[in-house]
């Protein structure tokens, strides 16, 4: 296989760096922003297989129940995973979280077009948090994903031997991922003795590259392991250290929730980093779990830094596990049921946008019972991690607002309470000759099977009579 290490038959170490696992609020949101942003393409997902004793066991996360979707760049044995929880469900990314907190806290990808991927972000409402910096054909810029992952995009390859493998036809190569840690030292010593993982003589970044992610003058150290492909940059901030995890940290939270190293043919090579991890002061969540076409274990540092060792059989193995390309209509969906409504109304956009995200006043006007701002947002009290409670036909029904865009719309999700579930949606405001139009969606899935289309036309009646509502009140 192109791109690869060389293994034999008993995959010696060290297994190549291949995965950059997320955890993600909204897949279908998520992946649109990779494949359509970027032009990563669309490649093998679960639904099924990730959810029941074994795959709880895996992330020790008790009933733990999740889809998930892998996108491929053009390294060969290499992917990004995205998974969005059910339950537990993912906890939000603080809005202030920035990448000199401890965890695993940026990746960088090479583009093919710079321009291009930045018009194409642009087009999806992402703008870079700087301008670019470097000369042309060797820029460089951040920017942040649905989730609030720092992405920077590079327009040099740091590794051109590797850009002629591949999927030529891709534009997009994942080239590196960035750990945040207390400790350089050890946690290089884990990597380098314990993994047994090469060091890489490239220097991904110097003191002007972290002005692009607002660190400047954070006096990082770092040191670069990995290849052929994909890079683990560690990196320790002395004269800003940043935060720790969160009281009640869990790997699902919001963002990078691990990486793997990977063998592309069997088994061996996973059971024998296992092993070198464990003597090395790492903590297996379960023995290895091997099946008839790939297996995996997950451990954790001494620091707490999560880790996947997984395998996969050339062919079928590859393809199902998200390492081939595959059409969008062949993976699992989380969501499996939308609705929508639309509505003018003779308003300016700020006037119709104060209305919608007055959280208390909701339920009177959209027809759903009493409605209680629980928790307040990051930064306005009705943002970005404000949860709301809707006392409705239903019964309560606790939602959270994901996404917060003053005078063009909001995203929220439903936390509990709901007949369904995956349930995510969507308020948006363009402004039109008439005034301001009101675009609202809602995707789901039913908890009971064969309901989903009866909840369809119920929760559609009730948003074009919630919209109604909107109207009389900002108009009589």
């Amino acid at each position: 296989m192109s791109g690869t290490t060389t293994l034999n038959a008993r995959s010696p170490l060290p297994l190549p760096l291949n995965q950059i696992a997320f955890s993600v609020v909204d897949l279908r949101r998520t992946e649109a922003w990779w494949c359509d942003g970027l032009g990563f393409l669309p490649a093998g997902g679960s639904r099924l297989m990730m959810r029941g004793p074994l795959s709880a066991a895996i992330v020790d996360l008790p009933g733990a129940a999740m889809t998930c979707w892998c996108l491929v760049g053009r390294n060969d044995w290499c992917q990004l995973e995205l998974f969005q929880y059910e339950r537990p469900m993912a906890r939000l990314m603080p809005a202030d979280r920035q990448p000199n907190d401890i965890g695993y806290s940026r990746m960088g990808v090479w583009v093919a077009d710079f321009d291009l991927a930045l018009a194409r972000l642009a087009k999806l409402g992402t703008q870079p948090l700087t301008a670019p910096l470097g000369a042309a054909g060797a820029r460089r810029v951040c920017v942040r994903n649905p989730d609030g992952v720092y992405v920077e995009l590079l327009e040099q390859d740091p590794l051109p031997e590797e850009n002629r493998r591949g999927r030529q036809d891709c534009p997009v190569a994942i080239r590196y991922v960035s750990m945040t840690t207390p400790d350089l030292a050890a946690s290089s010593t884990f990597v380098g003795s314990g993994l047994g993982v090469p060091e890489h003589d490239l220097q991904l970044h110097d003191d002007a590259h972290e002005a692009l992610w607002g660190l400047a003058d954070a006096g990082a150290k770092r040191r670069v392991f990995g290849g052929p492909t994909l890079l683990l940059e560690i990196v320790e901030y002395g004269r800003d250290p940043g935060r720790g995890r969160e009281a009640g940290y869990r790997i699902n939270d919001q963002g990078i929730l691990n990486i793997c190293f990977g063998d592309p043919r069997n088994r061996h090579g996973v059971n024998a980093m296992h092993l070198r991890a464990l003597a090395a002061g790492a903590k297996a969540n379960c023995r290895p779990i091997h099946m008839p076409l790939a297996g995996c274990v997950y451990v954790n540092d001494p620091l707490g830094f999560s880790y996947e060792f997984m395998w996969a059989r050339p062919g079928r193995g590859h393809r199902d596990f998200g390492f081939l390309p595959l059409p969008r209509e062949r993976r699992p969906l989380a969501d499996n049921q939308a609705c929508a409504a639309s509505i003018e109304i003779a308003a300016v956009p700020e006037r119709v946008f104060a209305q919608l995200s007055d959280h208390p006043t909701l339920g009177r006007w959209a027809g759903l019972g009493q409605c209680r701002l629980v928790k307040p947002g990051a930064g306005e009290v009705n943002g970005y991690g404000a949860e709301r409670v809707l006392d409705s036909p239903f019964g309560a029904i606790h939602e959270q607002i994901t996404e917060f865009s003053p005078n063009r719309g909001y995203r929220y999700r439903v936390l509990q309470g709901s007949p369904v579930y995956c349930h995510q949606g969507e308020v948006r405001l363009t402004p039109c000759r008439g005034g301001t139009r009101v675009d609202w969606q809602i995707r789901f899935r039913s908890r009971i099977p064969g309901l989903g289309v009866l909840l369809r036309y119920l929760l559609e009646h009730k948003l074009n009579a919630a919209l109604a509502g909107l109207r009389r009140q900002l108009t009589t």
